[in-house]
């Protein structure tokens, strides 16, 4: 028996299997639900700080709903995002929007976000503290409810000030 004749069965078998397993990740990534909710208690969001150098304290919000937006300037979908959460914004003036950035240096942030979102409050926060938060990517949106508990968790960009933007706000009432 060659070589060939003995291992093209196994071989075949194993790219197989990598071949579907690939698929499935990518069938299971791509189906993912745009919603996730934490029910229970108060959320702890990262440390979120103000563009002003003060820590973001989401207590002191109590009473609103807050929209917080993790993005970064570098991230596509992030950035194509942010028109739309300022539109929101603007059409809620009840509703707090928070766009923190996880860049490394703020000033790309800064330049990125440059007088364009006047509706939106700059902040900063880490990339490594949000992807502990549970963030495997950007953007990632946490939505609280007036009460300050947590009402879904968004890890994917979408369009806010469209249906499925006013669906997710509903879920604060």
């Amino acid at each position: 028996m060659t070589f060939r004749q003995r291992w093209s069965a196994p071989l075949a078998a194993l790219v197989l299997t990598g071949v579907v397993f690939t698929a499935a990740s990518l069938a299971v990534l791509h189906a993912r639900p745009a919603v996730a909710a934490k029910t229970s208690g108060p959320s702890a969001l990262p440390p979120i700080t103000e563009a002003n150098g003060s820590p973001l304290a989401v207590s002191t919000l109590r009473g609103k709903v807050v929209l917080v937006n993790f993005w970064a300037s570098w991230c596509g979908p992030c950035r194509k995002e942010l028109p739309s959460l300022d539109r929101l914004a603007a059409a809620h003036p009840n509703l707090v929007v928070v766009a923190a950035s996880v860049d490394a240096d703020r000033r790309d942030a800064v330049s990125a976000f440059a007088g364009r979102y006047p509706h939106l409050r700059l902040a900063f926060s880490d990339f490594t503290t949000v992807r502990r938060y549970g963030a495997l990517g950007m953007p990632y949106t946490v939505l609280l409810a007036r009460n300050g508990r947590e009402a879904a968790r968004v890890p994917r960009a979408l369009t806010w000030d469209g249906p499925e933007g006013a669906a997710i706000l509903r879920r604060t009432r």
